[in-house]
């Protein structure tokens, strides 16, 4: 009996963690930087996946569309993990112990969105600019758009999310858009 109880959480533990990597996996896949491919072979130009290209190739996305874009992405990757744990805390199959643990992780991510948004709003009121926040257990990403990143600018920003999460400064990566 007790095996057959041990065995369904390892299950459940199992598919909640693949849950909770499948989101953080789409997470990083829509909000990563740097993904480049190349146009026809007759030209030697890259461009970003994804953007909206005329026929003669000239980019016509701007950064307005990538944060928009990309808040969409991130608000889907959350959604995802905290609709799978909702599944197991309402499945009358789970048991208590593990209805529990889905509970806890639904809070994390409630409070990683929560922080995410806070600071968020904060960096886009003291330097006057668009950016993109990311949360990804202790480590956090800040992406701002391409011209406006300076020392000063980085200062303030390691001091908003440390001031405002548990995240180190050695956690904290900020990118500026090419």
């Amino acid at each position: 009996m007790k095996s057959k109880i041990l065995k369904k959480r390892q299950i459940a533990a199992g598919a909640a963690a693949i849950a909770l990597c499948t989101a953080v996996f789409l997470n990083w896949y829509y909000t990563k930087q740097g993904t480049n491919i190349q146009n026809a072979p007759e030209t030697s130009s890259s461009v970003n996946l994804g953007d909206a290209q005329y026929v003669n190739g000239t980019n016509v996305v701007n950064e307005s569309d990538y944060f928009t874009n990309a808040e969409i992405n991130r608000s889907k990757a959350h959604d995802t993990a905290k609709e799978y744990l909702d599944s197991i805390v309402s499945d009358e199959n789970v048991d208590a112990e593990e209805k529990e643990a889905a509970k806890k992780k639904m809070l994390d991510i409630s409070n990683e969105i929560k922080t995410e948004t806070d600071i968020q709003n904060l960096i886009t009121a003291k330097l006057n600019c668009k950016c993109l926040v990311t949360l990804n257990d202790s480590k956090l990403e800040v992406i701002l758009p391409k011209g406006t990143l300076s020392d000063d600018k980085l200062i303030t920003i390691k001091d908003i999310v440390t001031g405002n999460s548990n995240v180190t400064s050695d956690n904290i990566t900020v990118i500026e858009l090419k």
